[in-house]
């Protein structure tokens, strides 16, 4: 257009030289049009350099657990919160994908364990303690416009590609073993009926993807991963990985994080730990996959039986200590068998049984979809079927004894009346006063760490919560500090979790000794511990007291080991964040104070610092 401007104006100023500014403007034209080419072409080739050049390398970095159970990155699902991401890894063969709406929804899913595996930053994998893969992708194709994965209709239906749903068209019902020993699990009812947490779990994947299974009776649990092995069924549920088992099966992601625990008789010990399990003999069915973990325990007796009736007649002709199981299946087994006599103890200081749905591996191309089912059941729908077939009452239980003195009661009532109902009334105080105790002490041991007897992670946020109310009225500050203690782990390694729990515990005494008695010191988990010091002047006089407390917790420790008395020395790294100036609400604190601890621990460890004010 400018051209053109400029040719009217030589015709009106002086048609004389017409011929000549027409020449030079073609000229420009035509030079202008060569730039215009050499350009484009110069752009074309360097993209088709970048497409096809090398691949882009992804990390996937993985739970610390994958590592134990020696699975291949293909039996998880992979996370990740963009969308290219989510295209480049879909593409690839035999690999299961999840895209996230956001990164704080990405976290929460790794956080509870949801998600095992998830993109991460070249950095990130370098300092990731867990497994670690690279995928080699091609982000530069253009996304995919088909519908995402990892989603639900209004219908309950799980959306699928059209392959994935031609696939479940095609497939003849999926056969799923049906143990005879595994109630509440999984069992056939009086009416004939498949029921149980598992039932319950297929038929609401089964419904949101529409496929075809029936159950089908196995055997024993022993003979029904034989079953599977051998191809009489295609598939078993409440199943755990082990390198054995992943020979000839495929497995889902975990659906249910299962609790072990023991059985004994009325004189069994109080067992939280495998470490409790020292110098017992303990029956476990021989096909679990504790088996494996359980042999390497020192100085324990293990027995490995064939079925749990067969545990269960070791246990009570006196031949083992322990019979171990996972929590509802030794809750349902002793209902069965009329034993609630025996004891129960929960091993809550060990990680439970993180069961999957196991599938020969002829049939994985299913294990994808029944992920994406999995990982599409929301907490209300997993308490739903909880509450259903876990029973809170059991472990309380009533004890015989109990039965009979109550009985008595009665029957004093019924032939001495008014005796009868003054003793009874009686009874019933001391019955509500036992309550309430009973009550404080629940209360009590929901609120305070059992090993080291401070409060707990929930106790400390209950009372920031309160400190920051109270201290924004009275327009006063208070300081939360994070201590992480420093070479903690090397002790407890290799002296053993006896000097481990040895340790904190001193720890936690000298903690008690350096506050103030308006200040509160908790355990927040493993070897961190979290103060809140009240009424503070300045963020200095916080900083003062933290290294008061680092020179305490440096100061050696005596210990009892197994070679008898030894010393041990640790550091601790603390950060430290104050009210209003690094934040106004719980979480806006515990994260600046953390990560004001993290940044001692990248300048070495052993140190105080107070949180940016960023």
């Amino acid at each position: 257009m400018m051209l053109g401007m400029n040719e009217l104006y030589l015709i009106e100023a002086s048609r004389t030289r017409i011929e000549r500014a027409q020449t030079h403007a073609f000229l420009r034209w035509v030079l202008l049009c060569v730039v215009f080419l050499i350009s484009g072409f110069a752009v074309a080739q360097e993209e088709s350099s970048t497409a096809s050049g090398q691949p882009n390398m992804l990390y996937v970095c993985s739970d610390d657990a994958i590592r134990n159970i020696n699975a291949p990155l293909a039996a998880w699902v992979i996370g990740t919160e963009i969308a290219a991401e989510f295209e480049a890894i879909s593409r690839l063969p035999n690999l299961s994908v999840r895209l996230f709406s956001d990164e704080d929804k990405l976290h929460e899913a790794i956080e509870s364990r949801e998600l095992m595996a998830w993109v991460c930053d070249a950095s990130v994998a370098q300092r990731h303690i867990g497994p670690v893969f690279e995928l080699e992708i091609d982000l530069a194709r253009p996304l995919n416009a088909g519908p995402r994965v990892g989603f639900y209709s209004r219908d309950g239906t799980l959306t699928l590609r059209s392959d994935e749903a031609d696939l479940l068209d095609q497939m003849e019902p999926l056969i799923i073993g049906l143990p005879a020993d595994s109630s509440p699990v999984i069992y056939r009812n009086q009416q004939g009926q498949v029921s149980g947490l598992d039932a319950d779990v297929m038929d609401k994947l089964a419904r949101r993807l529409g496929l075809p299974y029936r159950w089908q009776e196995c055997g024993s649990w022993t003979e029904c991963v034989d079953a599977l092995q051998q191809g009489s069924i295609d598939s078993l549920t409440f199943f755990t990985p082990t390198q054995a088992r992943m020979q000839f099966s495929t497995f889902t992601v975990p659906y249910w994080d299962v609790p072990w625990a023991v059985v004994g008789t009325e004189s069994m010990r109080r067992v939280r730990s495998f470490g409790d399990l020292v110098g017992l003999r303990v029956a476990v069915v021989e096909s679990y996959s504790i088996v494996d973990e359980l042999e390497q325990i020192n100085q324990m007796d293990l027995i490995t039986v064939g079925s749990a009736e067969e545990a269960f007649s070791a246990l009570l002709d006196g031949d083992v200590d322990l019979y171990l199981d996972s929590l509802p299946l030794l809750i349902g087994r002793t209902r069965e068998q009329h034993l609630s006599h025996l004891r129960l103890s929960v091993l809550r200081e060990e990680e439970g049984d993180a069961v999957s749905i196991g599938v020969r591996r002829e049939l994985g191309a299913l294990i994808p979809l029944l992920d994406r089912a999995i990982l599409s059941m929301s907490d209300v729908d997993k308490a739903t079927i909880s509450q259903r077939w876990f029973d809170p009452q059991y472990e309380r239980g009533i004890a015989p004894e109990q039965l009979r003195k109550w009985g008595g009661v009665a029957l004093l009532g019924i032939i001495f009346i008014g005796a009868g109902a003054a003793l009874w009334l009686q009874h019933m105080r001391k019955e509500v006063h036992r309550r309430r105790l009973r009550e404080q002490e629940a209360r009590y041991r929901a609120l305070h760490d059992e090993l080291t007897q401070l409060p707990n992670r929930a106790s400390i946020q209950e009372s920031i919560r309160s400190a920051l109310v109270t201290h924004k009225n009275l327009e006063q500050k208070f300081a939360l500090m994070f201590i992480d203690l420093d070479g903690f782990k090397r002790v407890n390694d290799e002296e053993g979790h006896d000097v481990g729990d040895e340790l904190l515990i001193a720890v936690s005494q000298r903690l008690q000794r350096v506050i103030r008695k308006s200040d509160v010191v908790a355990r927040y988990g493993g070897d961190e511990f979290v103060i809140l010091l009240s009424n503070i002047e300045n963020p200095e006089q916080a900083k003062q007291v933290g290294e008061k407390i680092l020179r305490r917790i440096a100061e050696p420790y005596k210990l009892t080991g197994t070679g008898g008395a030894l010393d041990a020395k640790i550091g601790a790294s603390i950060g430290i964040a104050v009210f209003p100036e690094h934040g106004d609400t719980l979480d806006d604190l515990i994260k600046a104070a953390d990560d004001a601890m993290y940044d001692v621990k990248e300048l070495g460890k052993h140190g105080v610092s107070l949180a940016s004010l960023n």
